[in-house]
């Protein structure tokens, strides 16, 4: 009940300030419609991203997963648009978090029904976001590998292959394939630079760098990296997967980075949330019989 009332004072706070933050412009739709849909698709963001990440079970998670949203989901200054803009883009954005919390509730279940249903949705989903659609595809096909033997007997093959048909018709959309040059390493070391200066600059990858550094310099912080990768082995292989496609940036570079600073955010809210678990249990651990 108490998540419930949380949700809602989160979607009350939110109408409530695009309503009363000063617009410029011009509203397409009825202003009241523009900003309930908005605030509706906020806070439906800020539950999907809890729900991946684990951090929606208790208020401090909630209030600390809208906070992280907030300040640190790529383009997320576009939500406060009040217009059809911020809804469409909302809207984009909430397709993957939902599609991904959607393959790891069904991934060990069986269904018998609705695999044509998922398998269009991979492709829908795949045209989302560019720079969230090569990682995310690429760390599908591994997991896909890693689990072979028993692949086509969990309820979520049909997705990862109406994802794999959506990235391959997004990179013939791009043309990449027919100009990339491959073995013209200096051009890659010159977009590596160029976009790894553009990433340094953000917020998020800048949390990201230094809350690692942070668990890596001890060996006890270091050895919970691996229960952390573990545990979220999808969006782990999707921010190393994020990386590694910056160089070649095969839907461009500005989505590249965004598909970057996407995956940091989660990967800060694991870390985040791993921090303030060890807080809780180091004060129990003290309190006083």
């Amino acid at each position: 009940m108490k998540t419930v009332l949380t949700y809602i004072l989160i979607f009350t706070t939110l109408f409530l300030l695009l309503t009363f933050i000063p617009k410029t412009g011009g509203y397409i739709w009825q202003p009241e419609i523009i900003n309930g849909i908005s605030a509706l698709l906020l806070t439906l963001l800020i539950f999907l991203v809890g729900r991946i990440s684990g951090t929606s079970k208790t208020l401090t998670g909630i209030l600390g997963t809208a906070v992280f949203t907030l300040l640190f989901c790529p383009k997320s200054h576009m939500f406060f648009y009040r217009d059809e803009q911020a809804v469409i883009e909302l809207t984009s954005v909430c397709i993957v978090p939902f599609f991904i919390s959607q393959y790891k509730r069904i991934e060990t279940k069986n269904f018998k029904y609705g695999y044509f249903i998922m398998l269009l949705m991979g492709i829908f989903c795949s045209y989302t976001h560019d720079g969230i659609t090569i990682p995310l595809c690429l760390s599908f096909l591994l997991l896909s590998y890693l689990q072979r033997k028993k692949f086509f007997g969990l309820a979520c093959w049909p997705m990862v292959i109406g994802f794999a048909i959506g990235t391959t018709l997004s990179l013939l959309r791009s043309d990449y394939l027919t100009w990339a040059s491959f073995g013209d390493f200096q051009l890659l070391t010159t977009q590596t630079a160029t976009a790894f200066t553009q990433l340094w600059e953000t917020k998020v990858f800048i949390f990201a760098t230094l809350l690692s550094l942070y668990y890596l310099v001890s060996r006890r912080r270091r050895k919970r990296l691996w229960p952390i990768f573990k545990e979220h082995k999808l969006l782990s292989y999707c921010l190393l997967f994020s990386v590694c496609t910056v160089p070649f940036a095969p839907l461009g570079m500005d989505n590249a980075i965004q598909g970057v600073c996407f995956f940091c955010m989660f990967w800060v809210l694991f870390l985040f949330h791993d921090i303030v678990t060890l807080i809780q249990k180091r004060r129990q651990h003290h309190k006083p019989a």
